[in-house]
């Protein structure tokens, strides 16, 4: 995540977690990601950092 925050330019960081792999989604989540939406009937849950 810190490389990432080195890029002025990155705005915006898009994490794409399948159905029922909810090891990364709580990680992703405790790392100050927000759910964005899902997709395909929540088939994909899109996070994004806020």
């Amino acid at each position: 995540m810190e490389w990432f925050k080195s890029f002025d330019i990155i705005k915006d960081i898009f994490i794409f977690v399948s159905n029922g792999n909810d090891k990364a989604l709580n990680f992703y989540l405790k790392k100050g990601f927000k759910i964005s939406h899902q997709i395909l009937d929540g088939f994909i849950t899109v996070l994004r950092n806020f």
